[in-house]
C-alpha cells in the first residue's frame, strides 16, 4: 500500500508504522513494499498523479520529464499535492485488493494441505 504514496524514502518507515497499528507482520510489511520497485515506480506514480489531478484539477503548466531541484522546490504543490491524494485514493483500494487475494491463496493452500495430510493418517 505504501508504494502507492509519492513518499518515496519513507516506504519501509511507513510499512512498519502501518504494521504496528494494524497488528500486521512486519515481515509481510516490508516484503509488500518491494511492490514499488524502478520498474512499477513511473506506473504508479502515473496513476496516482492522474487520479490526484482528476481530483484536485491541478495541472502541471509544463511538462517535463526531467527532474531537478528547481522542480522539486518550486513546482511542489503542482506534482506533490496531487499524487499524495492519488496515493490516499488508490492506497486503500490496493490494500484491500491485495489483502482478499494473498489470503484466498494461503486459505486454499491451507485447506489442500489438511486435506492431504488427513489422507495419510
Amino acid at each position: 500500500m505504501v508504494s502507492f504514496t509519492p513518499l518515496l524514502g519513507f516506504h519501509f518507515l511507513l510499512a512498519v508504522i502501518l504494521a504496528y497499528f494494524i497488528r500486521g507482520n512486519f515481515i509481510a510489511a516490508l516484503i509488500g513494499t518491494v511492490v514499488g520497485n524502478p520498474i512499477t515506480f513511473p506506473f504508479i506514480w502515473g496513476l496516482i498523479y492522474k487520479v490526484g489531478t482528476f481530483v484536485t484539477n491541478i495541472k502541471l503548466d509544463k511538462k517535463t520529464h526531467e527532474i531537478n531541484l528547481d522542480m522539486i522546490v518550486n513546482q511542489t504543490y503542482e506534482i506533490f499535492f496531487p499524487m499524495l491524494v492519488g496515493g490516499i485514493i488508490i492506497a486503500p483500494l490496493v490494500w484491500v485488493t491485495t489483502y482478499y487475494v494473498i489470503y484466498s491463496f494461503i486459505a486454499s493452500y491451507k485447506k489442500r494441505k489438511n486435506k492431504k495430510n488427513k489422507r495419510l493418517f
